[in-house]
């Protein structure tokens, strides 16, 4: 068996051994030493398997247990048969520049769905070689879903707010930031909203906590029933959020502001036989031409909060 030999001549047992005496005995040979590559193979704790241009060769046992079946059973499939969607047109680019150039590709992150259905993120590297005397890919995977998980756990404690699960104070300015320069690169408007739960003190002192975080989370529901997938809400203080209105100018976000501010009027919570209500005031601010930084259209939509509140709260005002 040649693996890993340079380019040369492929040759057959058969051309191998013709006119050597002990030819059956020297392929008994390679077939133990096939056997005994394939048994330490089996040990690596990776998926791996060896792949022609247009099936697989040979699969280890890991590999077989990641993708679902027998690892005999991967021998004369392809293994784009189980990568998903776009992530199989990459993996068909860096095979066919393996295969072509033949140059190693490193530490791919990819999509694999077993025979089940189930999606697993793995890493995979491939290599060019030859295996017995024709030119293969050795491709082996790693399955990194646990990593994976765990990093979008850290991710999500970092970035959301524990009791509601919008986003926490940090990531909304950070998108703030982010949302102002896309506004300045694109010139497209940008608006914003600041929202604050009229006297929510009251619902805790009169209801207790309990249904104070009650009152929170059914904002923060209601809310989301109401703004696009491209707004950014986030929680901002105790009872106080933001929004960040993408591609939306002042009018347009001063009717997404009263659709909100309706929905938040209609909520009912239970508390005993009693049902419990509240309202909420919002200030809206675009973006102006001139504004320094994203700080100068928050400050504008505070200073039109603080006017809805003081002319009687439960209403929308916009800095015109």
């Amino acid at each position: 068996m040649a693996i890993g030999e340079k380019v040369g001549v492929p040759c057959s047992d058969d051309e191998l051994f013709s006119g050597n005496l002990d030819a059956e005995k020297t392929r008994d040979e390679l077939n133990i030493a096939r056997t005994k590559l394939g048994e330490f193979l089996d040990l690596i704790p990776a998926g791996l398997v060896i792949h022609q241009t247009h099936a697989i060769i040979f699969a280890n046992s890991e590999a077989g247990r990641l993708i679902g079946i027998p690892s005999d059973l991967l021998v004369g499939h392809h293994i784009f048969d189980f990568i998903d969607g776009c992530d199989a047109e990459m993996m068909r680019a860096a095979f066919m520049r393996c295969f072509s150039e033949h140059v190693a590709i490193r530490s791919l992150e990819l999509k694999l769905l077993d025979v089940g259905g189930h999606e697993r993120i793995v890493q995979l590297s491939m290599s060019p070689l030859f295996w017995e005397g024709l030119p293969v890919i050795n491709i082996v995977f790693n399955d990194i879903t646990p990593l994976k998980q765990k990093e979008q756990q850290i991710y999500v404690l970092s970035t959301t707010d524990s009791l509601t699960g919008a986003f926490n104070r940090r990531y909304f300015m950070d998108s703030a930031g982010r949302e102002f320069s896309l506004h300045l690169r694109h010139q497209t408007p940008l608006s914003l909203l600041v929202m604050d739960i009229d006297y929510f003190k009251k619902i805790n002192d009169t209801y207790g906590h309990g249904v104070g975080d009650e009152a929170i989370n059914a904002f923060v529901g209601g809310c989301l029933g109401v703004l696009r997938q491209e707004d950014i809400l986030g929680r901002t203080g105790g009872e106080e959020f933001g929004v960040l209105l993408p591609q939306t100018g002042l009018e347009a976000a001063a009717a997404i502001a009263e659709r909100l501010r309706r929905r938040i009027e209609a909520i009912k919570l239970s508390f005993g036989s009693e049902r419990v209500r509240f309202t909420v005031s919002i200030g809206v601010a675009e973006v102006r031409p001139g504004d320094a930084s994203i700080e100068a259209g928050l400050l504008r939509a505070d200073r039109a909060l603080y006017e809805a509140k003081a002319i009687g709260r439960n209403r929308v005002v916009a800095d015109r």
